[in-house]
């Protein structure tokens, strides 16, 4: 299947949030450096990104650890069942406040904390099975054999509250690159909260924000997906 492009990405977020917020009468434009432009009685220039709690560049980020959860369990089913024919199931849950350095410790820790619960009965582990693996928060083993198991990371909620000063980051950054935007009458910049996305979700308190400044946007829109949560930023 082939992978969606930026562009793809950034149509979809747009006609989710044109659902959910009234806009200007006019033709949208698709494109790039602005992503949208509503060419109507003045030319609106919206650009688009995500408002991630770190960046993808820090191995510490939900970006990088959500790979390495998945990888981790992944090759601990695999060596754990090479050893060992039994074929149950354990969901694990990560703790984010410890993220994960050293893969291959892990995996050798999960293998062992496997075999440790191996015979247990069906059920969530206790916590001090585990208390040893800061990384783990939660585990349940299902002890009934199935023909084609798969060991899966589960995800604990623990939802952060936005946080202003990642946002006045975000804002600046896209005002460095406005330069680049084409010429339009005024510009928008609409921040996309996913929340299907842990590496994103975040509690948005629309009623006691202070609005943040800026001199290159009109509007800074803070826009949570799914329950169509606005925050006018600016």
């Amino acid at each position: 299947m082939k992978k969606p492009s930026n562009q793809d990405i950034e149509k979809y977020y747009f006609e989710m949030f044109r659902k959910d917020y009234p806009l200007p009468l006019g033709t949208v434009i698709y494109g790039d450096a602005p992503d949208v432009i509503i060419d109507g009685e003045s030319i609106i220039g919206i650009e688009i990104t995500n408002f991630y709690h770190k960046s993808g560049a820090l191995s510490e980020s939900e970006q990088v650890q959500s790979g390495r959860r998945e990888q981790v369990v992944s090759t601990t089913q695999n060596l754990y069942q090479k050893q060992n024919g039994k074929k149950f199931e354990i969901s694990f849950g990560f703790d984010k406040s410890y993220p994960i350095k050293d893969q291959k410790i892990l995996v050798n820790q999960l293998i062992h904390l496997a075999t440790q619960i191996q015979n247990s009965e069906t059920g969530e582990i206790c916590r001090g099975t585990f208390k040893h693996i800061p990384e783990l928060s939660f585990v349940y083993l299902n002890n009934k054999n199935y023909k084609d198991t798969k060991w899966r990371v589960v995800q604990v909620h623990d939802v952060p509250m936005l946080v202003v000063e990642q946002l006045v980051d975000i804002v600046k950054t896209k005002e460095h690159r406005s330069k680049k935007y084409k010429k339009c009458d005024v510009y928008w910049l609409l921040i996309v909260v996913d929340y299907m996305n842990p590496a994103q979700d975040q509690e948005i308190q629309v009623d006691a924000f202070k609005k943040i400044e800026t001199d290159v946007f009109e509007r800074v829109i803070v826009y949570k997906t799914i329950f169509g949560q606005v925050l006018v930023a600016k």
